[in-house]
Parts: structure tokens; sequence; C-alpha cells
């Protein structure tokens, strides 16, 4: 068996409007996510693990879905009680808004659950879709009142996850520079659009974010950037991400259920184990598990 940690993932149970986003009319870059908006709780994401036939998860991390986004701890609880039926998952990244006042209150409430590990704000927009991101002074990243949040996170020994498109990326790795006692995880790779304008802001705003040695990196999510997606046609940003960030740095997720939009569990872990081929057996051991366990401290018994 190979042993995994699945360091990006959801669950969910759509219903009674518990999550705004799946609803018709709202904007979604990767498209319509209709055929995934179905219940999906640790059983039905541990089948899909067991389908791939050879893979062991050690280990797995929620992300948070925007589950009553007036009560965020409440999706938190949730997936806890998922976590204490099925040991699965031994981590989750809950949503708060770092500029709220109330953020010390919402992070307690977080942390009632055993399994907390940090915060997943969505911070990538577009002027003309997205436009919820930005707060009432501009975007949150160069906003005084939120990066004082982001900083709350690392005194209190909580993670960032950061997903930002491609040309925010700079201003991420300035917030990073800034902060250094807060631990930054880039989502999904950096979505690196394929545009020629993206990809130039993707390469030039990684560099910057990996000379920040307490930010790591998600190879995940790679069917939103393209559908059709190929251990060939990624091999060139693994291969940059791995020059800039090292195999410590790097984390495998499945981005499921979203990407079972374009691929199957067991086809994503095999993409990944193809592009890994030629590393030692360090990298490959710090790429599928022992990152994501080192960073959102996970108590597993992998080598």
């Amino acid at each position: 068996m190979f042993p995994i940690v699945d360091a990006h993932h959801h669950l969910w149970e759509p219903g009674e409007e518990r999550y705004p986003w799946m609803h018709a009319g709202v904007a979604k870059f990767m498209g319509p996510t209709a055929p995934v908006c179905t219940r999906y709780d640790i059983e039905s994401f541990c089948r899909e693990v067991d389908s791939s036939g050879d893979l062991h998860l050690l280990a797995s991390v929620h992300l948070q879905c925007g589950r009553r986004p007036e009560d965020p701890a409440e999706e938190t609880a949730w997936v806890q009680q998922q976590a204490s039926r099925a040991g699965l998952p031994m981590a989750i990244v809950g949503y708060a808004d770092l500029a709220d006042p109330e953020l010390e209150s919402l992070l307690n409430a977080h942390l009632q659950c055993a399994g907390f590990r940090g915060v997943r704000q969505m911070l990538n927009w577009h002027e003309h879709v997205d436009r919820y991101r930005l707060c009432e002074r501009g975007d949150f990243l160069v906003d005084a009142a939120w990066r004082r949040g982001y900083a709350r996170l690392g005194e209190r020994g909580l993670t960032f996850d950061l997903q930002v498109n491609p040309w925010q990326l700079e201003a991420a790795a300035n917030l990073a520079r800034d902060h250094p006692q807060t631990t930054m995880v880039v989502n999904h790779a950096g979505l690196p659009f394929d545009n020629n304008e993206a990809r130039r802001a993707w390469h030039c705003g990684m560099a910057a974010l990996a000379d920040q040695p307490q930010v790591f990196v998600k190879f995940s999510g790679l069917g939103m950037i393209d559908p059709h997606w190929t251990a060939a046609s990624v091999r060139p940003l693994f291969n940059e991400l791995l020059r800039l960030f090292g195999a410590h740095r790097i984390m495998f997720g499945s981005n499921f259920p979203i990407d079972r939009l374009y691929k199957q569990y067991a086809e994503i872990f095999s993409i990944y184990r193809t592009l890994t081929e030629g590393l030692d057996e360090t990298q490959r051991m710090d790429l599928f598990h022992r990152t994501a366990s080192r960073v959102y401290r996970l108590e597993t018994t992998g080598p």
C-alpha cells in the first residue's frame, strides 16, 4: 500500500441553503459544479480513496467550503463530528474574516474542535465577477485591519491557507515577508491559469513567496485550471515549484469532490506518482505525506 496524506479535500451536506455558492447564479471560476453538489461525508470520501486500490490514507485535511457563512464555527463542528466518528479528517481548516472585529471570539469557537488547525479566507477575485473578495477599503491583502488578524493567527499557532489569483501573489509575498510568524499554505499551486499574463505573474509571485521559509504550497486543484490536465501538461509547473520550494515545502491534495468533475481519485494520485518517479525516497515521502503532517500537526504512522 502506498501511504498518502490528502492535504486538501472537502465534506458537505447540501440542503436548507447551507452553501450559498452552490445556488444557481453564483459565478464560479471552475465552471458548473452541480454534478458534485450532493452529500459528501467522510464515508463518501473514504470510498473514493479505497477505489484506488493501493493507496493507504494516513490522514487528511478538510478545507472550509462556505457552509453557513453567518456561523463559520458550525462548519468546523460538523466536520469534527465526522472526524470523531471515523478518525478522519485529522485536520480542519475553517473560515474566518480576518478583518472581523469579533475574530478572537470566532477563533475561540473554532478551537473548541480538536482538529482545528487554521483558517482559509478565499481572496481570489476578479473585478467583474468576484467583487465580494474585496473589503470596503480595497484588497484584503493590503488592508491594515485584515493584516492584524493575519498576524493573530501566527500568535495563536494557526495556519493560513491562501487562495489567490496569480496577479495577487506578489502582494501575498509581501504579506508573508511582513508576518514571518504566520505559516502560509498556498492553495492549488497558486492557480497558474494558462495565459501569458497570468503565467508571468505566477512565476514572479511564486518565486517571491518561495523566499519566505514559512510559506508552503499545495499541488492540488489542477482540474480547475485545465480540465484535461496530464502528467506531461503539469510537469513544467511541478518542476518549477520543486525548484523553488523543495519537496519539504510541497504537499499533494485531491481537491475532492470538486476535482471529480475532471478525474477520478485514483487518476489524480497516479499522475502525482508519475511526476515523482525520478525523486529520491525522502522527497517522495515529503510530497505525499510528511510535509502535510508537519504543517498541520498530524499524528500519522507513515515512514
